[in-house]
């Protein structure tokens, strides 16, 4: 008999939305996903015409994803990219993206009252299986290569400290 087949996490819904027009970047950025994501591993990052304008390492409860924008991000009128990737419920990576917009005459970052969590596009959201990696963000591949060495790392130092004390 075959093992039964784990389907990797997808978003559900997001704050904001995938393809949504907003008037200011909100103070929060949620993402609701399919399964609960595991604790460790997962990034979430925004960026304006290739440049990151941060990359954080989320608060994960339940199925949420919570970021605060650091007060620091100016983020005005144009187009957005909210890449991520997590480590899922069945263990393994999942990446992912979805994009909106800040609408012209808006006022940057700040409380987006205005801006409910709507049902993300699948097309554009999910765990990327079987896609090209030509459709990534040209900046997610080398961020997860870099949480993947970090995470080696503080696991080689753990194992260290382990053998020292023994």
């Amino acid at each position: 008999m075959a093992p039964a087949a784990m389907a990797h996490d997808s978003v559900l819904s997001s704050n904001p939305a995938n393809g949504e027009v907003v008037n200011e970047l909100p103070q929060e950025i949620t993402l609701e996903f399919s399964g609960t994501p595991q604790g460790e591993f997962n990034t979430v990052a925004l960026s304006q015409d290739g440049e990151v304008l941060f990359s954080e390492e989320p608060k994960v409860e339940g199925q949420t994803l919570t970021v605060d924008v650091p007060d620091d991000v100016e983020a005005g009128p144009g187009d957005y990219m909210l890449g991520y990737q997590i480590t899922s419920s069945d263990g393994h990576a999942t990446r992912g993206s979805l994009e909106f917009s800040i609408a012209e005459g808006a006022s940057g970052s700040g409380d987006s009252a205005g801006s409910e969590t709507t049902e993300a596009t699948p097309a554009t959201t999910g765990s990327n299986q079987g896609e090209d990696s030509s459709s990534l963000p040209s900046w997610l591949l080398p961020l997860a290569g870099i949480v993947v060495i970090a995470g080696a790392l503080v696991m080689a130092i753990a194992r260290f400290r382990n053998l020292k004390s023994e």
